[in-house]
This record gives structure tokens, C-alpha cells and sequence, in this order.
């Protein structure tokens, strides 16, 4: 059987062959259960790139409902979320994948082949919206539209198979996030439930911004994925092809890709593009190809500045933005290079900070507390500088985040490698040298005599 390889590791949408259920589908479990208690807010964190996409991707396909995205930007009002998740209302959609006999209206009437906008219209109520009893569907879009309401998605997500689902609501200004969460207790009271997705850090809002909500959430935080889960990830695809490979590179592999099953299937599927291998003869017996550490050295690198070159500018940047001259420090550069330490996190208290750059002391000068000190309280301003957010020091929880776990891939191949199968202790030692080879060290310059 000829198999494309892009089918196989999927790099975009939710990947079948490929798809891993970690914790042995214990997520998958969780939030397929909370839909199915009416009211329930899913809340799903973690890291970026870390699957929540496509967690409720595959649960809500598995469920036969359809995802209503509201993706956040910091400069929505509240009027804007729920003017857009209307404006992404697909009644054609509905009708064209749904059996709309089975569906009740308020659990009475039959919506029958007549949803629409018009529809809705009768649900929300004429009068309220302006218009008499016969509207065409333009029309009643544009009035329903026109005054954005919670109110007005309810009916929709009530009696179809849709399910709202908010992304990124971490990056909603701080007033329209407490007003947003107050008013999602008309969804809790009409028994309505919805999936919102955000960073770890980011979770507590939702509490703390409405006491009315308390109880009513579901909490599922993901967190960075395993090591043995992204393995599975590898293993699983190149079974599939019926290509053999090493048990050492899928190892390395799993873990240079910092836990995020998005670089492992772009890499993997990177491995066979490089060798000019767009679709392989899984039958046994058909020529297979060879892959060796050299071969997964090459596709990681070529990952980093294909899939994440957007990181090459923002790293120039930030290396320019935050020198000045005569600086005795370079207390940034070293605040990135902690996060390369092991073991691989994504968040760091302050005395974690000092911890890890006490085992570079004896490599690099460290910077007094008052300079690193100094260095965190600038973090937002100097990145909002630049309009762009990859690390966040929470002053009140003495936590330094990295908000962008590919920017941490990227460091580490951002300059071609070369790695052996024994995969030597010096490694880690050689990305310093690479990544900050201009950072002052306690070492001496060491002259050969000719």
C-alpha cells in the first residue's frame, strides 16, 4: 500500500495514525464526561502547542458535535466575543452534517429543515431584536449580530451540536476578561456548557473573577507531555510505514522536541523530506529507508528555521533590545539559557532561578540578584516594545514563565549540530558555546603555542 507520509504525521488538523491518548486517555476521558454535565465550564491549560486543540478536536469528533471558535486578541471588548462567535454561526453547516430531525427546540417543537437566522430570531424573541414575524435571513443576521449577547448564542448552542469554545483567553485585556466571566453564568444557568482553552498561570482567573462560577468548572490542565508519550507518537508513525528506527533516536528525538507533540510530527515527517521521500510502499519487503542521528541532527535543525524561523527576528531583536552599551551583564541571554537546563520546564520561581544559575557558575559570571532582579521587572515592558510575548516574571507569584515552549526548541537548534550515537554529556556544554558564545566567561583565553 502506497502511504503519503504527510497523511501519516500530521503537522496541521488532528492526526489519526499518529493521535496519542496520554495518561492513557485520561483527558480525553475528563472532558468528554464534563460535556455531558450540562452547565460544566471545560477549562483545558497548558502550555502553547501542547495539544489542547486538538484534545477537544478529537473529543467533540468523537461526541458528533461541531467546535464554534472564538479565538482572543487583546483587543477585543466583550461586544467583540460574542460578535464573532455569532459571525462564525454556519447554519449550512449544521444542516448539510446533522440529522435535524433529532434535534428539539427548548425540548418541544422540531426544528425540522427551517434553522436559520430567522429561526433564532423567533427564539431570541422578535420584539427584543426589532423585527417583525417574516424577516429574510439576512436580515435577522444582521439584527442578531448588531446587539452581540451571551443570550443569543445560548439557543444555538442549546439545541444544536455546536459547542463554544474560547482559545487564547489569557490575552483578553484584564476588564473584558472579569465581565466575560461574569456574564458566562447565563450559560451555567441555562445548562449550557462551554470549553475554554489558556495558559497554566492563567487558570485562576476564571475563579476569582466571578465567586458564582466556583464549582461549576472543570479543570483539565494538560501540562507538557511525557516523554514516553511523544515517543509513542514516533514509534506509532514509523510502525505504521513499516520504516524500522532506532530506539536511541526516538529517545533524542522525544526529548529535544521539549514535549510538544507538534515538533515531534514535524520532525519526523522533516526526516523523510530530506531524503526526498514524499510517500513510502509500506508493504513488507519494499525498499525502506535508513535513518541515522545525522539524518534526526539534520531534520531538527531544518524544523527550527522552517516551521519557527518567525523566532530568527524576534531573537535578533531582543539580543539588540536589551544590551546597552557598557553592559557587565548579559542577564537576559542567561535567563534564556536556564530554561535549557534539565529538566525541561516552562515555568521557574525565583530561588529556581538562583538554583540554575548557580550550576553555570562555574562556565559563566553570574549576574548579582539586584542585576537579575533588575532584568525581570523590565520583562513586559521591553517585550511590549516589540509586540511580541515569550517570557512573563509574575512579581506577585515570584514566577518567571515561558510562555512559548517552541522558542526553547528553537535555541537549541538555531545553529546546525552535530550529535553522536552516543550521545556524549559534553552536549549540553556545546549548545551553550553556540547559542551564547559571546557571553563572558570565568575561563581564560587559552593560547597554542606554534
Amino acid at each position: 500500500m502506497i502511504v503519503k507520509i504527510k497523511d501519516v504525521f500530521k503537522t496541521i488538523g488532528t492526526p489519526s495514525i499518529t493521535y496519542v491518548s496520554r495518561n492513557d486517555g485520561e483527558y480525553e476521558r475528563l472532558l468528554a464526561e464534563n460535556l455531558d454535565v450540562s452547565g460544566k465550564l471545560c477549562l483545558i491549560t497548558g502550555p502553547s502547542k501542547t495539544g489542547k486543540s486538538t484534545l477537544y478536536q478529537k473529543v467533540l469528533a468523537d461526541i458528533n458535535r461541531l467546535p464554534l471558535i472564538m479565538r482572543c486578541d487583546g483587543q477585543m471588548t466583550i461586544d467583540d466575543v460574542w460578535r464573532k462567535a455569532l459571525e462564525d454561526v454556519n447554519f449550512d453547516r449544521i444542516t448539510a452534517s446533522t440529522a435535524l430531525e433529532d434535534l428539539q427546540v427548548t425540548g418541544s417543537a422540531k426544528v425540522g429543515g427551517n434553522v436559520g437566522w430567522a429561526w433564532l430570531a423567533k427564539l431570541i424573541g422578535e420584539v427584543s431584536l426589532g423585527i417583525s414575524d417574516k424577516v429574510s435571513e439576512s436580515i435577522a443576521r444582521e439584527k442578531i449580530i448588531s446587539k452581540p449577547s451571551p443570550k443569543h448564542l445560548i439557543p444555538i448552542l442549546k439545541n444544536l451540536p455546536y459547542v463554544l469554545v474560547i482559545e487564547d483567553f489569557h490575552y483578553l485585556d484584564d476588564e473584558v476578561k472579569k465581565s466575560l466571566f461574569q456574564q458566562w453564568k447565563a450559560f451555567v444557568d441555562e445548562e449550557v456548557s462551554v470549553i475554554v482553552l489558556g495558559t497554566t498561570h492563567h487558570a485562576v482567573d476564571l475563579a476569582y473573577s466571578n465567586r458564582d462560577l466556583v464549582g461549576r468548572i472543570a479543570h483539565i490542565e494538560i501540562g507538557t507531555w511525557l516523554t514516553s508519550d511523544i515517543e509513542k507518537i514516533i514509534t506509532s508513525g514509523f510502525s505504521y510505514l513499516n520504516v524500522p528506527i532506532k530506539k536511541s533516536l526516538v529517545k533524542f528525538m522525544a526529548t529535544e522536541c521539549v514535549g510538544l507533540p507538534i515538533i515531534t510530527q514535524s520532525c519526523c515527517l522533516r526526516m523523510f523530506f530530506d531524503k526526498r521521500i514524499s510517500e513510502i510502499d509500506t508493504k513488507k519487503g519494499s525498499p525502506k529507508p535508513a535513518f541515522d542521528i545525522d539524518d534526526l541532527s539534520k531534520s531538527l535543525y531544518n524544523v527550527a528555521h522552517t516551521d519557527f524561523s518567525v523566532f530568527k527576528d524576534i531573537y535578533d531583536v531582543i539580543i539588540r533590545g536589551f544590551r546597552k552599551g557598557g553592559q557587565k551583564y548579559n542577564s537576559y541571554e542567561l535567563l534564556l539559557l536556564i530554561f535549557t537546563l534539565d529538566p525541561i520546564t516552562f515555568k521557574l520561581q525565583r530561588h529556581e532561578i538562583d538554583e540554575r544559575l548557580a550550576q553555570l557558575s562555574l562556565k559563566f559570571i553570574t549576574p548579582p540578584a539586584t542585576s537579575i532582579n533588575s532584568t525581570l521587572g523590565v520583562l513586559s515592558k521591553l517585550q511590549n516594545k516589540y509586540a511580541f510575548e515569550l517570557l512573563e516574571w509574575s512579581q506577585k507569584l515570584k514566577t518567571l514563565y515561558i510562555l512559548e515552549p517552541s522558542f526553547l526548541f528553537y535555541l537549541r537548534w538555531k545553529e546546525d549540530r552535530k550529535v553522536t550515537d552516543a550521545f556524549d554529556t559534553d552536549r549540553i556544554e556545546r549548545i551553550y558555546q553556540i547559542i551564547f558564545n559571546d557571553m563572558p566567561t570565568k575561563f581564560p583565553t587559552i593560547r597554542i603555542k606554534s
